[in-house]
């Protein structure tokens, strides 16, 4: 039975995520913006796991972030640091930050920070790596090319990309996404629209922040080479505004989703920074080559499930047909799904209009009470991961309810 004090719990929990003001301010590397990271540690998504018990992107994305820091010369010393206790492998929400795939970030890769006005609350994602795709922070691949990569993005972009930002104040990032839902996109697995307008901005705003015209090129020509550079916004703005609505005592509101291929785990905000978790889902999907098959995908693996959490992702499905068609559905579909998920949440965001449903709003703030209560688990947009590494194919899969029965037990 709901009680009074988790309907009044989950009210202001449900208040600070749909007011939460997420504003994206710039990227720095990762050991000097993010709170208690250390030239040892190794962040990675979803629950913590040991490294014995990982999977492909993770742990081979491990391993390269170590060479990549110059910590380990080679596999060999790197597993054996790690298995001598000499690493510190953490969960990158713990931390404040997620990725989509390994979410694998070390502390000399740069990240994007995004804080939540209202409280103060800082959060991070490492960016799409340009050319290189979802290279280590993504897909945990690491070679010389992915790693002068990285050193350039936190060497050379970086500084740019925040002096940028500092010229114009930020990019307000819940205003940029509910113009991109107008327009199509659900802003998890398609950001069509949404990187367009993200680009525009940041050319605009580059042309007024004292940049040199090589510096100029310099940025815009990363920024033009990055396809869903938005998504890696997005990742980090979820974490942002969902800590803002944590620790609501008694609220069931659901304040983080993620997977490490293994385990799949939730946080409630009346229960902190607790992981309740249970087996990894699998997807359905489709597949970029017909030489992958469920054999290849690895369950559930990324911290881009936050997305779903803040409210975007399947929760919009009803605003993206195109991205529903390429699944083999169709314009009711998606509604339908929005209109599914919405059963399970706690209200709609009043900034994120799906043109279609005649004006309603997307749905947000998913109750663990309700999950239980109508036996309808949230509909996850992704990209599917190889269990070697890469990704190989995009689909959708379903939170496991285990995490919701062990989160309310």
């Amino acid at each position: 039975m709901n009680s009074a004090r988790e309907t009044a719990a989950n009210a202001e929990a449900f208040r600070r995520l749909v007011e939460s003001r997420p504003v994206l301010t710039g990227m720095a590397r990762a050991g000097e913006v993010i709170p208690g990271m250390k030239p040892n540690t190794v962040l990675h998504s979803g629950p913590e796991i040991e490294f014995s018990a990982m999977r492909g992107a993770h742990r081979q994305g491990i391993v390269g972030a170590l060479l990549f820091e110059g910590i380990a010369r080679d596999e060999t010393e790197a597993v054996g640091m790690i298995e001598a206790g000499e690493i510190e492998i953490r969960a990158a929400n713990d931390f404040n930050s997620g990725a989509p795939g390994s979410g694998i970030t070390s502390s000399s890769m740069a990240v994007l920070v995004v804080e939540e006005k209202t409280s103060g609350i800082r959060a991070f994602a490492p960016p799409i790596e340009g050319v290189q795709g979802g290279g280590l922070g993504g897909w945990g691949v690491c070679n010389p090319a992915i790693r002068e990569n990285l050193r350039s993005i936190a060497g050379v972009i970086a500084p740019l990309f925040s002096r940028v930002l500092a010229s114009c104040g930020g990019i307000d990032v819940k205003a940029l996404f509910a113009e991109g839902v107008t327009m199509g996109d659900e802003e998890h697995t398609r950001q069509v629209a949404t990187d367009a307008l993200f680009f525009a901005q940041m050319a605009a705003a580059s042309a007024s922040a004292g940049l040199t015209a090589e510096e100029r090129c310099t940025l815009l020509d990363y920024l033009g080479s990055c396809r869903r550079f938005v998504h890696h916004i997005g990742c980090a703005t979820a974490v942002a505004a969902l800590k803002s609505a944590a620790h609501v005592e008694h609220s069931t509101m659901v304040t983080a989703m993620g997977g490490n291929g293994v385990e799949f785990g939730i946080k409630l905000s009346g229960r902190g920074e607790q992981w309740f978790t249970a087996p990894s889902p699998t997807f359905t999907g489709r597949y970029f080559s017909p030489e992958y098959s469920d054999r290849d995908s690895s369950p559930w693996l990324g911290d881009s499930s936050n997305v779903e959490a803040f409210g975007l992702g399947g929760m919009a499905a009803g605003a993206a047909p195109i991205l529903i068609r390429s699944r083999g559905g169709d314009v009711a579909t998606g509604i339908a799904q929005t209109a599914e998920m919405a059963k399970i949440c706690l209200g709609e965001n009043p900034q994120f209009t799906i043109p279609m449903l005649d004006g309603r709003r997307v749905p947000c703030g998913i109750d663990a009470r309700k999950v239980l209560e109508t036996g309808i688990l949230p509909m996850m947009h992704g990209g599917i991961l190889s269990r070697e590494g890469g990704q190989i194919g995009v689909g959708y899969a379903r939170t496991p309810r285990e995490c919701f029965r062990r989160a309310l037990n």
